[in-house]
């Protein structure tokens, strides 16, 4: 089953949508799923920047020096993206839950876990592959989650799910970023 709902998610990510959301999982199992996959993100993350020789820029390397808060950003972060997910896309007429939208959330990151892992193989063997394969994981991952919303919310035209996914992330992302510098978060160089 996992086998092919992982085919799914990379082929048909409509029907890997559904069928995660059919689980039915309660809100406890989704939290404790979502702990899970944030932890072995840092371990991968922590393997990456061994890898590459201390991390590809100045913010991973902060995140892995404080793994705890990382990881709670992190958490923080998945948590907005999965009710963003859920309100947003209700505030058009869409029919997901917030339970809908973290299992997807939960999913899609267990997903990029697997990308991950593929791309530190690539690291050790084929270093410029695993550019290539960051690059590729990028695409399918917004391709990937705008079919996740389009099917929680039963839309149908996934160019505007896409186009709203884009501009959502822009307005998070800024105002994540507006968020950290006025809490005094600056970046390092920038002061």
């Amino acid at each position: 089953m996992w086998a092919e709902l992982i085919r799914d998610s990379l082929t048909r990510p409509r029907t890997a949508a559904r069928r995660v959301m059919d689980f039915g999982l309660p809100g406890d199992v989704l939290l404790m799923a979502l702990i899970a996959v944030t932890s072995a993100g840092m371990v991968l993350a922590y393997l990456a920047a061994r890898l590459t020789g201390g991390g590809a820029d100045a913010m991973t390397v902060a995140v892995l020096e404080a793994p705890l808060v990382g990881a709670a950003f992190q958490l923080m972060v998945m948590g907005a993206v999965a009710l963003g997910a859920s309100r947003i896309g209700r505030m058009f007429g869409g029919t997901g839950t917030d339970r809908d939208a973290l299992a997807l959330v939960v999913w899609l990151n267990t997903m990029m876990l697997l990308a991950q892992v593929a791309q530190l193989v690539a690291l050790v063997v084929l270093p410029p592959v695993a550019v290539l394969l960051a690059i590729v994981t990028m695409i399918w991952l917004l391709w990937a989650f705008s079919n996740f919303i389009a099917e929680m919310h039963g839309f149908t035209n996934i160019a505007m799910v896409l186009a709203g996914v884009v501009l959502s992330m822009l307005v998070f992302f800024f105002s994540l970023a507006s968020l950290l510098v006025s809490l005094g978060f600056v970046p390092p160089g920038a002061q």
